[in-house]
């Protein structure tokens, strides 16, 4: 099935739009033909993040909200092709940009709520956006205050954009575009040769990857997840993962809009808002981690009258598919399963009984829709630079621009930098690489770490290791040497790091003292080694 008769294939029957797909057109569509429907909603508790009540649009007026977004960016002097950094939470605003900007020409780099200055500096450095858009404050940040910091510093910033109250000097708001009821003359969409989305990863010694992806791969990844869940204008989809990752990309913005369906916006994560949440839209699709699932589970709230849901995912983490740490099925068997792959691209698989639904499947990844098949994402394993081999993938959904290790290799496969090895020939088992971290859903060199810690004034050496969490990923803790009569203390460690604009997440949750921190020929950590020296 072609992406156009996918769009064409819901409860509205969409006609399909002359030349290339495009998610801004789709958009247009559904304004067209199911103005009033149910479009977006926010979070019931994103006051408490220190932002305005919660919003819910029609599709009638996230396109007109859509089509000022892209007009004030045309009118401020944004070309096509400019880039623009946006860093929002899991709300309305979030898909609305995205959209404004496509729609305007735009690619827009995508970074996540706890990214700092550190962070967006870097990004800055390597994109140089035109513009950066963020909220004025949330979860305690003046969000907005570091933003113009930064921007303070780039010559490629020519304005910085925000949404809330009291937002500092010199920063636009952007919240009468989303407030007003103003009719604005439709904008054409404006075209451009570059990427639609930019977003970030890391690799064994590489910190910060950007990942360029076209709106091809984009509306692939989606067709993928309509298509396997079959989702109609019926569904109203709850999602937790922002547009800065895999997760947030299978199961948020491209499905809501291929499908038509409504998009229901969770900033992750508060336990108890999104299990009122999901019984009071009434959400048909979610996924979650598996500790999430267990807890909706033992807590009776799937099992309740005002639960609607038909499909329910499990959200894979690489270490819970390196080792089946918990078996989920004794407690709730969920409907599909959501593997992000290397900050690349996700599967997205119907559960098969007898399958296990830690292995991944190698090869193509078979999709079937109206008699037909389609593969989206193939698995494959190839050796890298070490010798050892990683999972590798192609397809429609996958993303190969970007610098090298993220290029394509002469298969045409993108290595996800994800050690792996098969289980008979048909599957895939994922290994552990320990230079590369998986925590909070985010994905960390743990050389960045070495380096972040041992450039703090109390110790001699240090380096990062890992035990592992069921709810967190890797839970990460700092060895150390300390200067001698250096006094050790881990709230300093975090005043540091937190002053040098470094993300939180990086933090270590514990300091262990070593007598040294075992190193090979090449000066290479030996991470399997730390314990030995305490």
């Amino acid at each position: 099935m072609s992406m156009s008769a996918l769009a064409a294939d819901t409860e509205d029957k969409v006609e399909d739009a002359p030349g290339p797909l495009t998610a801004e057109a789709l958009l247009r569509q559904r304004a067209e033909t199911r103005p009033h429907a149910l479009a977006l909603a926010d979070p019931p508790n994103r006051e408490s993040f220190g932002l305005a009540p919660p919003r819910s649009l029609t599709y009638g007026a996230a396109n007109a909200a859509v089509d000022r977004l892209a007009r004030f960016f045309i009118e401020i002097g944004l070309e096509p092709g400019d880039t623009i950094l946006v860093q929002l939470p899991n709300m309305a605003e979030a898909p609305l940009v995205l959209l404004g900007a496509w729609r305007a020409g735009l690619t827009v780099a995508m970074v996540p709520m706890l990214w700092r200055g550190l962070e967006i500096a870097s990004v800055c450095d390597q994109i140089a956006p035109k513009a950066m858009i963020g909220v004025a404050r949330f979860g305690g940040e003046q969000q907005a205050e570091t933003l113009c910091e930064v921007a303070a510093a780039q010559l490629s910033v020519r304005f910085v954009l925000g949404v809330g109250q009291n937002l500092p000097d010199g920063v636009t708001a952007l919240d009468e575009i989303f407030d007003t009821k103003e009719e604005v003359e439709p904008v054409a969409g404006r075209g451009h040769a570059g990427p639609a989305l930019v977003t970030f990863t890391a690799r064994a010694g590489a910190p910060l990857l950007a990942v360029p992806r076209s709106e091809a791969e984009l509306l692939a990844q989606g067709a993928m997840t309509v298509m396997e869940l079959r989702l109609t204008t019926r569904d109203l989809i709850l999602s937790s993962y922002p547009c800065t990752g895999p997760a947030g990309l299978a199961l948020g913005l491209m499905p809501w809009i291929l499908s038509g369906c409504a998009l229901s916006q969770h900033q992750p994560f508060d336990y108890g808002d999104f299990a009122q949440q999901l019984l009071v839209t009434g959400a048909t699709v979610t996924a979650l981690p598996a500790s999430i699932l267990g807890a909706l589970s033992l807590d009776g709230v799937l099992g309740q009258p005002d639960c609607k849901l038909r499909r329910l995912g499990r959200v894979w983490s690489p270490p819970e598919l390196c080792e089946k740490l918990h078996d989920l099925d004794e407690i709730v068997s969920p409907d599909f399963d959501l593997y992000p792959l290397g900050d690349l691209a996700a599967i997205v698989h119907l559960r098969a009984r007898e399958s296990d639904p830690a292995l991944l499947p190698r090869g193509g990844v078979q999709v079937d829709s109206n008699g037909g098949t389609a593969a989206f994402i193939e698995t494959a394993l190839a050796a890298g630079s070490s010798g050892a081999e990683t999972l590798r993938l192609r397809g429609p959904a996958v993303p190969h621009g970007g610098k090298q290790p993220l290029q394509k290799d002469a298969q045409g496969l993108v290595d996800t930098g994800l050690a792996a090895r098969a289980v008979g020939p048909d599957a895939i088992r994922l290994g552990r690489d320990p230079e590369c971290l998986h925590h909070g859903g985010m994905t960390l060199a743990a050389s960045e770490l070495d380096n972040l810690y041992e450039s703090f004034p109390g110790f001699l050496d240090a380096a990062c290791f890992v035990l592992h969490d069921k709810i967190v990923g890797d839970r990460i803790f700092g060895a150390v040497v300390p200067r001698p009569s250096a006094a050790i203390s881990l709230d300093g460690l975090h005043r540091f790091l937190k002053d040098r604009g470094v993300a939180p997440y990086k933090f270590p949750d514990r300091l262990l003292v070593v007598k040294l921190i075992p190193r090979d020929a090449e000066g290479r950590v030996l991470r399997e080694d730390i314990l030995r020296y305490v």
